[in-house]
């Protein structure tokens, strides 16, 4: 009489038991390439210029990067209706888990309240679609055309125009950092 029930899974076993492969995958060869030349900021168009130093120097260049992943958070989470959703799925939208804490909620107000001024700011610069342009998802992989020309060591004026009025933009939403001044006093 032959054995019963459904057959094993194929693969390595220790007492009887599947074998975990525990080995980190470390993507496809065009990843690790983007991953050797901007680190972990590979997968967003922000990310890049900010490794590549298209940011500026020092704070400068990690306030932009910060103010500009707020902005894109928040939008994200406040504004935007392009996450992918199956049509047939009923289920309620959202998450469910809701904080309906005072002080989380006040943080969300706050937070709406930045994005808000951020994105009238932004209009009234003009500046909003060169910013869009790096936050969005669109450009995780590849792109924005003119970034990437940059990125490749271009150097033609209307890529750098471009990249300006991005920075512009970002500059107009970036909190300003105090500067801070030491003085000695001799006795």
């Amino acid at each position: 009489m032959g054995r019963k029930g459904r057959p094993q899974k194929p693969g390595k076993r220790k007492s009887g038991r599947p074998v975990v492969d525990r080995s980190f995958d470390r993507g496809s060869e065009w990843v690790q390439r983007q991953r050797e030349r901007f680190g972990e900021h590979y997968g967003s168009a922000i990310g890049r210029a900010y490794a590549a130093g298209l940011l500026g120097d020092g704070s400068q260049a990690k306030d932009r990067f910060d103010a500009a992943k707020r902005f894109s958070r928040a939008y994200m989470r406040i504004i935007s209706q392009d996450r992918y959703r199956c049509a047939l799925d009923r289920t309620p939208r959202g998450n469910l888990a809701i904080d309906l804490s005072p002080e989380a909620n006040a943080f969300e107000m706050e937070e709406q309240e930045w994005l808000f001024e951020a994105l009238d700011t932004l209009d009234r610069t003009g500046t909003r679609p060169f910013f869009d342009q790096l936050i969005s998802t669109l450009h995780a992989d590849k792109g924005p055309y003119w970034l990437n020309n940059l990125l490749n060591g271009g150097k033609h004026p209307a890529d750098i125009a471009v990249l300006a009025a991005a920075l512009k933009a970002i500059d107009a939403i970036t909190p300003k950092r105090a500067v801070g001044v030491i003085r000695v006093v001799r006795t």
